[in-house]
């Protein structure tokens, strides 16, 4: 297994905090606040804005996206890989160019995602908009998602580039 690079943030455990979820979840969300939130980012040079409402216990729609899974937006359940991975999204999209980052960019109905992933371990969603990028969400994809994933970026990677 390879190191992690340096600019990658280390993982924030639930242990961390004596298993206490709410101090936890205060954690994870303040890191998000501070690198999504409260500091500018940019992605190809147009800053990454993030969805903030509707919001649920004062946090906003981006922050749960990123640290749950589920079908259902009203369902949707905390994720530990998720959260304690939230310092990712910073770094991967500042990182984009890294060799570690592929990147590419499909069509999901009417929007082009911009799909980050490192290292086949977490996925950065970034949706293009006129002026900004929408961060969709960041997750450590599992099971049949990381095979598709993969298919899906080696057939980009294999589509000559324009001129």
């Amino acid at each position: 297994m390879c190191s992690d690079p340096s600019w990658l943030p280390p993982l924030m455990e639930l242990s961390a905090y004596n298993g206490n979820w709410a101090n936890y979840l205060d954690a994870v969300y303040d890191r998000f606040r501070a690198d999504m939130l409260s500091s500018k980012l940019l992605f190809r040079g147009s800053r990454v804005s993030v969805r903030r409402i509707p919001e649920t216990k004062g946090k906003g729609y981006g922050f749960w996206h990123c640290i749950s899974e589920g079908e259902d937006e009203d369902d949707r359940i905390p994720d530990l890989e998720r959260c304690k991975r939230i310092g990712w999204i910073r770094a991967v999209i500042e990182n984009a160019d890294a060799p570690e980052v592929d990147c590419w960019n499909n069509r999901r109905g009417r929007e082009t995602h911009w799909l980050l992933w490192f290292r086949e371990e977490y996925l950065v969603v970034l949706a293009e908009r006129k002026e900004y990028y929408l961060l969709k969400t960041g997750y450590y994809p599992k099971g049949r998602r990381i095979e598709r994933l993969r298919a899906e970026r080696n057939a980009a990677q294999e589509k000559p580039t324009p001129p």
